[in-house]
């Protein structure tokens, strides 16, 4: 199966239209490239990183809705420490 055979199934789900343009195509390959290629640095985690904890407690989709920031703390130990405490924090707040 092609790529943009595979976009144009996908599109057609949602807003059935004539076929995708090839430019069109690449440049959605290009986007799903440079969101992969770039790592998120602690400092960009710490900004998300309230966020991400409040709805791991209320709602549970945290890692669902922000897989990026759910990625960054399983792989930085540091980052790790920070987020536990909090949810750790958090938990007992809401009790």
């Amino acid at each position: 199966m092609n790529i943009k055979y595979f976009f144009q199934r996908i599109k057609n789900i949602f807003n059935p239209q004539k076929e995708l343009q090839d430019e069109v195509v690449v440049k959605f390959l290009r986007v799903l490239e440079n969101v992969r290629s770039e790592e998120m640095s602690c400092s960009e985690m710490y900004a998300h990183l309230d966020e991400f904890v409040e709805r791991e407690v209320k709602s549970k989709d945290a890692k669902k809705i922000m897989p990026l920031i759910q990625e960054h703390i399983d792989m930085c130990p540091e980052c790790g420490d920070e987020y536990e405490a909090l949810l750790d924090v958090l938990k007992h707040t809401e009790e």
